[in-house]
């Protein structure tokens, strides 16, 4: 198996579209991000929250505070 950086040559000497291409399957062939918070996550963020350590704040204010106001 070629390495890392032999592979890295060979694409360097690949036309643009050959590249292009190349991304476009690469990209595809990585698992999907998860589309949010898996359980482990909901359930660290809520045990903050009933502990105090974390206060929760309202959609309004998180969109104002990330600027993004209504």
């Amino acid at each position: 198996m070629p390495s890392l950086t032999q592979v890295q040559k060979q694409a360097d000497e690949l036309s643009t579209e050959d590249r292009q291409g190349l991304l476009a399957y690469l990209i595809h062939s990585l698992p999907s991000p998860p589309l949010g918070a898996d359980d482990h996550e909901v359930m660290r963020r809520e045990a903050e929250m009933d502990s105090g350590e974390v206060q929760a704040i309202s959609h309004e204010q998180f969109l104002a505070e990330v600027g993004r106001g209504l």
